[in-house]
């Protein structure tokens, strides 16, 4: 028999319980089967930064200041991460059939916003950490007066070709159930740029004395798939120092060994937006975390 599974479903992420032998709200509630009711949880997520921007990186080469904060902004976007807002939903477009009195509808097109921007909230360290590090970096790609790409040097002194590929951050956003052992969901958020330099927080009113928190924007491309499931389960599994996953079941647990991973066909998938049969950055990115 032909394997249908397109990706969405592996052994990487947990799978949908089997729900059919509850009656759950038809006629009398059984709420002695209270495992119909495992609910989502929201509140459970890593941020893991797989790229810093490459022209940030050279400069940490040559300056130690500048290599402690882009190494301090780096730690503090995956130590000090609380959520983030603004993954796109996925939506259904439609044409109309009509006889002229009565119409129907039917889908034409499944889409999902692909130029996003997302946001994480931090609070701001003595020394300015976050706005510093943000206004380097926009400054780095055009100076603010004559809007001319600098790299702060780097491009002056033969060091670094100008492209935006030398610009972006690469992350990668999971969720996980409340054990915080199993993954949800997973987005490579591909091509991160800074936003703004929130340079704005300077402003003081004397005797208003708090803490300060800014929002870190970046608009980025994201990725979901097979493959982005995979790495995510190899760093959540770093992270935790366990190496469990759902089973087909949904109600027990299996260790994953070499076996049976390798048992699994990649061509039984398929990767999202990218082209199985071509070289596969995000199978990249799997190796260079392994």
């Amino acid at each position: 028999m032909a394997k249908v599974n397109n990706g969405i479903l592996n052994n990487y992420t947990i799978r949908p319980r089997n729900l059919t032998q509850y009656t759950a709200f038809r006629g009398v509630t059984d709420f002695t089967q209270i495992g119909q009711f495992a609910q989502f949880e929201t509140g459970y997520s890593f941020l893991s930064v797989i790229q810093m921007p490459i022209f940030m990186t050279k400069l940490a080469e040559l300056d130690t200041g500048v290599a402690a904060m882009v190494n301090s902004f780096k730690h503090m976007l995956e130590y000090e991460f609380r959520g983030l807002d603004g993954l796109p939903d996925i939506t259904a477009e439609t044409y109309t059939i009509t006889d002229g009195i009565n119409e129907q509808n039917l889908i034409n097109k499944v889409t999902n916003d692909t130029s996003i921007t997302v946001s994480s909230n931090y609070f701001e360290k003595t020394g300015g950490l976050i706005t510093k590090f943000s206004e380097y970096y926009l400054t780095g790609i055009k100076d603010k007066i004559s809007q001319a790409k600098t790299y702060h040097g780097l491009i002056k002194n033969n060091i670094l070709e100008p492209g935006p590929e030398n610009e972006v951050f690469t992350m990668l956003y999971y969720v996980t159930d409340n054990t915080m052992l199993r993954l949800e969901k997973a987005y490579l958020l591909a091509n991160c740029q800074l936003t703004k330099a929130e340079t704005s927080m300077y402003n003081s009113t004397k005797g208003d004395i708090n803490n300060k928190e800014l929002t870190i924007e970046w608009n980025c491309f994201p990725i979901t798939g097979y493959e982005v499931d995979k790495a995510a389960k190899s760093l959540l599994e770093d992270i935790t120092g366990v190496n469990v996953t759902s089973s087909a079941s949904s109600t027990s647990y299996k260790v994953v060994t070499t076996e049976n991973v390798a048992a699994l066909d990649s061509n039984d998938y398929t990767y999202g937006i990218m082209d199985k049969n071509s070289p596969s950055k995000i199978s990249s990115l799997v190796d260079a975390i392994k």
